[in-house]
C-alpha cells in the first residue's frame, strides 16, 4: 500500500483521489479543531480505529506513515498541506518549531476504540 496519495498539496491545486476516498468513512465535522504543536512535543507514531485529517497552516514539519504492512515514508510538510491518515495507518510528526493547524476525524463506529493506539512490527 503506497503512503502518497496520503499527502495533498492542496496549496499546490492537488485534491484526493477517487481512490482515496473510498478507502475513507464520512468526515466528523463536530471533531473539528485546531492544534498547535511545538518541537519539543512531537507527535509519536500511532493510529487510530477511524480516519484523521491534518491540515497544516503554520510552520514545516516531517511526517512519518507506516501502513500495516510496515510500508513507512517521511514527508516534508507545510502550510497548504493535508495528511489523512485511513484507520489503521500510523502517523506522527517531529516540527521544526511551532506548526499550526487544523485536524478532524471521520464518524468513529460503535466498537472503535478511541486515542493514540501503538503497533508492534
Amino acid at each position: 500500500m503506497k503512503t502518497d496519495m496520503y499527502v495533498i498539496r492542496l496549496g499546490e491545486g492537488e485534491r484526493l483521489s477517487e481512490n482515496l476516498r473510498t478507502q475513507l468513512d464520512s468526515a466528523n465535522m463536530g471533531s473539528i479543531a485546531s492544534f498547535s504543536v511545538s518541537k519539543d512535543q512531537p507527535t509519536e507514531l500511532h493510529f487510530h480505529d477511524f480516519d484523521e485529517y491534518w491540515y497544516f497552516t503554520e510552520g514545516m514539519t516531517t511526517v512519518t506513515l507506516r501502513t500495516p504492512d510496515g510500508t513507512s515514508k517521511s514527508y516534508r510538510i507545510g502550510p497548504g498541506d493535508l495528511v489523512v491518515a485511513p484507520k489503521g495507518v500510523e502517523h506522527g510528526h517531529v516540527p521544526d518549531g511551532i506548526v499550526k493547524g487544523i485536524q478532524w476525524v471521520s464518524v468513529i463506529e460503535p466498537g472503535a476504540r478511541e486515542g493514540h493506539l501503538h503497533r508492534e512490527l
